[in-house]
């Protein structure tokens, strides 16, 4: 009796695990602007149809040392979750939120809105 409750417990995890979910994104590059503490911020983001694939700084004028935390800490954070909505580096807000803004604005652009 185990064996038969174990079994179909297995097959409904295959079973809802292999359905193709939705798609979110239309696949491709999409830049998004965001003003800074110093300057604007450009990013560029690539997805395909589920995930945010990569995220690239473009351009800003940020002060170095926040830049280089920032930009290195919350876009791996932004990808790992599929997510902007993500936690602000401490000490760095101003620049982590304007960086989550411009991911937010490709992100934006991306979305996939209804049945084409």
């Amino acid at each position: 009796m185990k064996r038969i409750l174990v079994a179909m417990m297995i097959m409904v995890v295959l079973i809802t695990g292999c359905q193709n979910s939705q798609p979110v994104y239309n696949a491709g590059v999409y830049e998004g602007n965001s003003e800074g503490y110093y300057s604007n911020i450009h990013v560029s983001v690539t997805v395909d149809e589920y995930r945010i694939v990569e995220i690239h700084i473009l351009d800003h004028q940020e002060i170095k040392i926040l830049a280089d935390i920032v930009f290195d800490e919350l876009p791996p954070r932004i990808i790992k979750k599929n997510s902007s909505e993500v936690d602000s580096i401490s000490g760095a807000t101003y620049t982590s939120q304007s960086l989550l803004r411009a991911v937010e604005e490709a992100l934006e652009k991306a979305r996939r809105r209804g049945e084409e």
